[in-house]
């Protein structure tokens, strides 16, 4: 079981990893300059907030124009009022910095879990991605494309696992995970607009987590902070927030 200080080295070598970073950096406080090719001309930011510290991700000509050098180390952990003023200072107030959205890593130790019962227990079972792929396909229609997207379902590349509550032979309600390093369960969760507010995402994601644990497996619950239904979910089966991420975009 991966539990205590053991997940929490996990998680921080899987973010030390990602950005070349000795994890122990995590529990200093300060700032990490990367630039990212990905974001050229785009005036993307991204500031994750890892522990004590800040990544901050952000288009090279960004860099340049405020004077960072790549992989500088600022003594803050950045936040955005100190970007938004940095900014301000290094472009000659010619340019703002606009909040696209915040968003949480929430990560599960099994001794803080709190198991959810279903309101149909005889209705929720174990889906096969492939087998059962009109039904998860015929839920997806029936539900907002954007909340398919923020489920980050996707018929050529299934989740590993999957539980659902079927009624009436429609599925009404998802939760799956795909691997992340191969130790992270990043689960994605959708019901169908009819069976909303009925505690079918929760019942779902806790019979899906408890997979996950009794196959030594971190859960995880990426979500977005506007998205207040979907963030009850982690919060209300024991997980923790460990990573936060601002987007921002910078506006010359």
């Amino acid at each position: 079981m991966i539990t205590g200080r053991f997940l929490i080295e996990k998680v921080s070598a899987h973010w030390g990893a990602r950005f070349n970073v000795p994890s122990l950096r995590f529990e200093q406080t300060g700032s990490i300059i990367i630039p990212d090719e990905t974001f050229q001309d785009t005036g993307n930011v991204n500031i994750y907030h890892v522990g004590k510290s800040s990544i901050v991700r952000m288009d090279p000509v960004i860099c340049t124009q405020l004077q960072l050098r790549p992989r500088q180390e600022l003594p803050s952990t950045l936040t955005l009022p100190e970007l938004a003023e940095i900014v301000k200072l290094g472009m000659r107030h010619t340019a703002h910095v606009d909040l696209v959205g915040i968003g949480s890593y929430f990560y599960l130790d099994p001794q803080y879990f709190q198991p959810a019962s279903s309101p149909h227990p005889a209705t929720l079972v174990q889906l096969d991605p492939h087998t059962d792929a009109e039904l998860i396909a015929s839920l997806c229609r029936a539900c907002p494309s954007a909340d398919v997207e923020d489920a980050e379902l996707s018929a050529d590349q299934p989740d590993a696992v999957i539980f659902g509550h079927i009624l009436e032979g429609k599925l009404i309600s998802y939760a799956g995970f795909r691997y992340w390093d191969e130790i992270f369960a990043d689960i994605g969760v959708l019901t169908h607009p009819q069976h909303r507010r009925a505690r079918l995402a929760l019942a779902g994601t806790s019979r899906l987590c408890e997979w996950i644990i009794q196959h030594d497996l971190i859960p995880m619950y990426r979500v977005l902070n506007t998205n207040l239904a979907s963030r009850k979910v982690p919060e209300a089966l024991g997980f923790s927030r460990m990573v936060e991420i601002e987007v921002l975009k910078v506006i010359n």
